[in-house]
C-alpha cells in the first residue's frame, strides 16, 4: 500500500524533502500558507555556498556582534525586544563559540558542504532544471591587502577542511572578473562554489516535476501538527508521515511536538539592480562590507543584513538599506538605482548546523529545518537525508553533521 507524507513548507528545503520522498514512493502533499518559494528560498544570495563551512558564533563573536550591534549603518540589526525574548538562544550561540565546539562545527559543515554537490546534480538532473544553476566558482574580494590579512585564519581552517582558496591580488582577480573595481584590493577565488541564476524558477522546476508525478501543492494555513497528521482549518488530515520545513516559523509547530527546535528569524535583504547595470560573471562577496553580488537572470542581486526580528514584523526598510551605500568601485554598475527590494526570515540555529531528525515524541514526524544562511546551498543532501530517515536507511548524514532534535523541556 502506498504511504502518504505531508510535508509543511514549500521553500526549496520542503520541496527537496517533497520530491525526495516522492521518489521512494510516497504520495506526498507540500502546505504553505503563501505558496511555492515564498519565504527565504525566494531572496536569499543565491550562492552554493560551499566555503560557508565555518560556523557563524566563532571565538571573539561577542564583541563582534556587539560592535555591528553598534553601528547605525551596519549589516547586524537586533531589536531588543525580539533578542530578550530569545536570549537562551544568544547564551547558547553564544556558548558555540567556545573554541573546541567551533572547531567540531566547522568539521561538521565541511562534511555537509562535501555532499552539496553531489545531492544537487542529481536533484537537478531529475528535475530538468540544470540550466538554472552554475558551477562558476566565487570570488571574495578586499578592499585592502591588510583586510586580506586579518581574514587569513579563516581561510586557513577551509584550506584544512578541503576548501579550495586561492589567492590573487586585485589585478588578478579583475582578470579573471573584469567587472571588478579599482577598490578590490586583494581575493580569494573559490572555484568550488556556485551560483542559481533563478531561485523561484528553480523551486517551480521541482514543483513541477512533483506534480506531474502526482503530487500536490497547495496554498494552506496548517494550524496543528500532531500524530496523525496536520490540521488545516480544523480538518485533519491524515499522514503517514509529516516533515516539518517550515523555515524560520517551525518552532511554533516543534513546541506543540514535545520538541526543542532552536530556531530564530535571522531576516535578510536584497535589492535586484537591472540586468543592464553590470557584466559581472562571477558571484562575488564583499567581505568587508558583508554584501553578496550575485548575477541573476532578473538583474544583479545584492544581498546583505541580519536582522533579529520576528519573521512577520514590517521590515525596516530605511534602516536596512543604508547597508548598501556607498559601493561604486567595488563592482562596476552597484551605484544603479534599485528595481526591486525584499526581506525574508533566515530560519538559523545556535551552532549554525541545520536540524534534521525524527521527533522524539512522534517518531513519524521528521524535522527538516534551521538551515540559516545555507537552505538554498543544503536543500537537495537535507532531501536525501529525510529519505533515508523516513525508509529506516543508514543516513548518508552523520549525526555529528547536523543539530539534534531534542526533547522539549518541562516547564
Amino acid at each position: 500500500m502506498t504511504r502518504s507524507a505531508t510535508v509543511v513548507g514549500a521553500g526549496l528545503v520542503g520541496l527537496s524533502c517533497a520530491r525526495a520522498l516522492q521518489r521512494e514512493g510516497y504520495a506526498v502533499t507540500v502546505l504553505d500558507r503563501e505558496g511555492v518559494c515564498a519565504g527565504a528560498s525566494f531572496g536569499n544570495a543565491a550562492h552554493i555556498a560551499t566555503a560557508s563551512v565555518l560556523p557563524q558564533a566563532a571565538p571573539g563573536i561577542l564583541r563582534q556582534f556587539w560592535r555591528l550591534a553598534r553601528d547605525p549603518d551596519g549589516p547586524l540589526i537586533a531589536r531588543p525586544g525580539y533578542v530578550l525574548r530569545r536570549a537562551n538562544w544568544f547564551a547558547r550561540f553564544l556558548a558555540q563559540a567556545r573554541p573546541s565546539r567551533y572547531q567540531a562545527g566547522a568539521q561538521a559543515m565541511a562534511g555537509l558542504m562535501a555532499q552539496a554537490w553531489p545531492a544537487w546534480r542529481s536533484l537537478l538532473a531529475d528535475t530538468a532544471a540544470t540550466d538554472l544553476v552554475r558551477e562558476t566558482g566565487a570570488l571574495h574580494v578586499f578592499g585592502s591587502q591588510a583586510a586580506r590579512a586579518q581574514a587569513e585564519a579563516a581561510y586557513a581552517l577551509r584550506r584544512q577542511l578541503g576548501v579550495p582558496c586561492e589567492d590573487l591580488s586585485g589585478d588578478e582577480a579583475r582578470e579573471l572578473e573584469p567587472a571588478l573595481g579599482a577598490k578590490v584590493q586583494a581575493a580569494v577565488h573559490i572555484p568550488g562554489m556556485g551560483m542559481v541564476t533563478d531561485t523561484h524558477a528553480l523551486a517551480q522546476r521541482i514543483a513541477a516535476r512533483l506534480q506531474a508525478d502526482g503530487g500536490r501543492i497547495e496554498i494552506a494555513e496548517v494550524t496543528q501538527i500532531g500524530a496523525q497528521g496536520v490540521r488545516v482549518a480544523d480538518v485533519w488530515r491524515a499522514a503517514d508521515l509529516t516533515v516539518l520545513a517550515a523555515g524560520a516559523w517551525s518552532d511554533r509547530w516543534a513546541r506543540a511536538l514535545g520538541i526543542d527546535v532552536p530556531v530564530v528569524s535571522e531576516r535578510g535583504y536584497h535589492l535586484m539592480l537591472p540586468a543592464s547595470a553590470s557584466a559581472l560573471k562571477l558571484p562575488v562577496l564583499l567581505t568587508e562590507k558583508k554584501i553578496a553580488v550575485t548575477p541573476m537572470s532578473q538583474g544583479l542581486r545584492l544581498a546583505s543584513v541580519a536582522e533579529f526580528a520576528p519573521p512577520d514584523a514590517p521590515p525596516d526598510l530605511d534602516r536596512a538599506f543604508r547597508v548598501f551605500r556607498g559601493l561604486a568601485g567595488w563592482v562596476t554598475g552597484l551605484e544603479q538605482p534599485a528595481v526591486s527590494a525584499w526581506v525574508g526570515p533566515r530560519p538559523s540555529t545556535p551552532d549554525s548546523r541545520p536540524i534534521i531528525g525524527r521527533s522524539p515524541r512522534f517518531p513519524n514526524v521528521i524535522a527538516a529545518c534551521g538551515h540559516g544562511h545555507l537552505g538554498l546551498s543544503l536543500a537537495a543532501i537535507t532531501g536525501q537525508a529525510v529519505a533515508d530517515l523516513a525508509r529506516g536507511r543508514p543516513g548518508s548524514l552523520p549525526a555529528a553533521w547536523v543539530s539534534p532534535v531534542w526533547r522539549q523541556r518541562s516547564r
